[in-house]
């Protein structure tokens, strides 16, 4: 219930005020009455109401007069000014104080409950927002560090752009980092995580990442160096300023937190180091850097702190290994094996492409899962080609994608790879013995009906909904020929019989089994008969 005080030099008009309107209804206590505007300022004063309701022609002091003082004081008391004078002058005062309303007399009861009832739903909507705003600071306060935390993400995922943004951000959030010195990233994973928490409870998993937060965080302020954070599950982000760059401090800061996770927690972590920037903004880089160098534990195994400055001078040594000619045929090599459902040819491909890619460590990382990945696609559009989805077979495509990058040694890469392709073969070689005698019988019954109309593999494949490429392969492994050889003899042996059944020309009969020029028939029947269509009618 909001609170008023009904302020009039005239008891008779405070009274009417008073009960012509239904001010309960209206969600309205009214608290005081005054007579004068001195009254009407010290109940305010004493009383401190949510409306003053006043005339402005009073003794002492008149209502804008009240209202001033008001605003002067920083009161928050919503004034409804009354007046029998119809001044102009009165009425922009008014709108110079931002009185809530303003009513003529004499009174007309549903105009002031207009006004009255306007003014509460601002007061009401006002409120609302306060409340709302005083929660969420609340929320604010209490969820600081994950806000500050969320931050941190954003900011290592180049979300923020604007320097002076950032700053501005990290003197909220009190991060002692500048924005204009030079930084460097680094990323730390637990090694070999999914293994280690397969049995854990999530309560274990929560007190292992508060751990390994904790012990980081700890030696970062030891040695005044920076930041960290968990920019996710198993990874924690580390923000080096100025003063840890300086004979590359932060190579030792990386060696000791490895250390101290291994004696204190009893884990194996590896550390990717990023290249310096000389700006805030520009920190995503840095840790993208960071995450390429932690990578190469594909190769050099776990507990490993490599740095992308020594990396590129690995990459700058010439790649041995697969060409991309020997890669090319390879792929098609597999992709054949796999249409034909042969599973130890197979198996003795994907030998032979991670037995290149095994040959030495100058490879990327990136390369190598690359290579992977691109021989899934290519897998998928060669099983798409067959009428099927390799994610119906075999692990969904963005699984494949997933687990591909997840495995962090070379042979645990060939032993799924090698794994994947044999079951699409399995699939195909069971499936082909299944299929593969039913499809042909529909072709050839298909060319039976329309070889003397306008046939082609296309034209058969769009009726069989299977690519023109796989009824190919399949009807030339199981019949030997060509579906092109076979509508030709079809057509032919049809030619031979009305030959020597019937009188009909050789245009005619060319017409009859498909073929609109007659000299191109006679020259097809003699290559295929061996010799001239009218001989053969002899």
């Amino acid at each position: 219930m909001l609170t008023m005080i009904i302020a009039d030099d005239e008891s008779i008009v405070r009274q009417g005020l008073k009960n012509i309107v239904h001010w309960n209804d209206l969600g309205i206590e009214v608290i005081a009455e005054a007579r004068d505007g001195q009254e009407a300022y010290e109940l305010c004063q004493q009383l401190n109401p949510d409306i003053l309701f006043t005339d402005i022609r009073m003794p002492l002091m008149d209502g804008l007069e009240v209202a001033m003082k008001l605003e002067e004081q920083g009161s928050d008391i919503r004034i409804v000014l009354i007046s029998g004078a119809q001044d102009f002058n009165y009425a922009k005062t008014a709108l110079d104080i931002k009185a809530e309303g303003y009513v003529l007399k004499p009174v007309i009861v549903d105009e002031l409950n207009e006004v009255i009832r306007k003014v509460v739903n601002r007061i009401k909507l006002e409120r609302k927002q306060q409340s709302e705003m005083t929660h969420l600071k609340r929320q604010i306060h209490e969820h600081f560090p994950l806000i500050r935390n969320n931050f941190l993400r954003n900011l290592a995922s180049g979300v923020y752009v604007n320097e002076t943004s950032i700053q501005n951000k990290l003197e909220y959030f009190q991060i002692p980092i500048q924005s204009d010195e030079s930084l460097l990233v680094s990323s730390l994973q637990i090694d070999d995580y999914e293994n280690r928490i397969e049995k854990m409870s999530e309560e274990d998993k929560q007190l292992l990442s508060f751990g390994v937060t904790n012990i980081i965080e700890e030696i970062m302020t030891n040695y005044n160096s920076g930041i960290s954070f968990g920019m996710s599950e198993n990874e924690f982000v580390q923000i080096y300023h100025q003063s840890a760059l300086s004979n590359r401090k932060y190579t030792e800061i990386c060696a000791e937190i490895a250390l101290c996770l291994k004696n204190f927690l009893k884990i194996s972590v590896s550390i990717g180091i990023g290249r310096p920037i000389d700006k805030i903004s520009l920190i995503h880089t840095s840790l993208e850097d960071a995450r390429s160098a932690l990578q190469y534990k594909f190769y050099t195994g776990h507990n490993s702190i490599l740095d992308i400055s020594d990396i590129d001078i690995l990459n700058d040594t010439p790649n041995e290994g697969i060409i991309p000619s020997d890669l090319y045929e390879n792929e098609n090599r597999l992709m054949g094996y796999i249409k034909l459902g042969d599973v130890e040819g197979v198996t003795e491909t994907i030998n032979g492409i991670f037995d290149h890619l095994c040959s030495g460590r100058t490879m990327t990382v990136d390369y190598v899962q690359g290579v992977c990945f691109e021989m899934t696609c290519i897998a998928s559009r060669t099983v798409q080609d067959l009428g099927e989805s390799m994610d119906s077979i075999a692990d969904d495509r963005l699984v494949v994608l997933d687990t591909i990058y997840r495995k962090e040694n070379i042979a645990d890469l060939k032993s799924y790879m090698s794994n994947l392709f044999i079951i699409i073969a399995q699939y195909f070689s069971k499936k082909y013995n299944q299929k593969s005698a039913k499809v042909i019988r529909k072709i050839k019954d298909i060319i039976e009906q329309k070889y003397n109309g306008d046939i082609s593999v296309v034209k058969i494949s769009q009726e069989i909904y299977l690519t023109p490429n796989y009824l190919s392969m399949i009807f030339k492994q199981d019949t030997g020929e060509t579906i092109s050889e076979y509508i030709t003899k079809v057509r032919m042996e049809h030619a031979k019989r009305l030959l020597k059944s019937t009188d009909l020309k050789i245009l005619e009969i060319a017409e009859k089994v498909g073929y609109e020029d007659p000299h191109y028939f006679s020259k097809a029947f003699k290559k295929y008969s061996g010799i001239h269509p009218q001989k053969h009618r002899l």
